[in-house]
């Protein structure tokens, strides 16, 4: 909070991943995610004074994530309307990967899920994201998250359930 450039860097090495799984969870692309998670960063470290209880850091954070993506829409909004016609930043490219009916199917069911999970409290969107939207490992979780191991396999495995209520039985990951 003093200004101390190693200490704030030690705090984004702590909880990049989370930010970033709430931005993917929320925008569904990448490198608006990673766009967004720079800015929350860079938002955060010009305000990291206003913090005033250290403890509240994590919901801080993610407090100013949602600013900065809601933020992010309106600007986009404001684009559209003075440039009709503009193409979108990022175009969905087409995988090689089954046909095209396949390729369709498991868009959608991918927009189930992320819908489903969006859907879920926060305790169970933070963790499930950075397992498996992310890729992190428990360690990286619990550490990310500020949980201990049994409580992160708790809060998954109730996700998880919840998850596989949402989605009516689909497989999840």
């Amino acid at each position: 909070m003093a200004g101390h450039r190693p200490a704030f860097d030690v705090l984004v090495k702590r909880t990049s991943k989370l930010v970033w799984a709430h931005h993917i969870l929320r925008t569904r692309d990448r490198a608006r995610a990673e766009d967004l998670t720079q800015e929350t960063y860079l938002r955060a470290w010009r305000s990291i004074r206003s913090l005033s209880d250290p403890a509240t850091f994590r919901s801080w954070l993610i407090t100013i994530a949602e600013s900065v993506r809601l933020d992010d829409i309106k600007h986009r909004t404001r684009r559209k309307r003075a440039a009709p016609g503009a193409m979108e930043d990022s175009v969905d490219v087409p995988s090689n990967d089954g046909c095209p009916s396949e390729q369709a199917e498991r868009a959608e069911l991918s927009n189930r899920a992320l819908d489903a999970l969006n859907g879920l409290p926060l305790q169970y969107q933070q963790a499930l994201s950075l397992r498996y939207l992310a890729g992190a490992d428990y360690a990286e979780i619990s550490r990310q998250l500020a949980l201990t191991n049994g409580s992160l396999r708790g809060l998954l495995h109730r996700g998880l359930e919840m998850l596989r209520e949402r989605l009516g039985g689909v497989a999840t990951p």
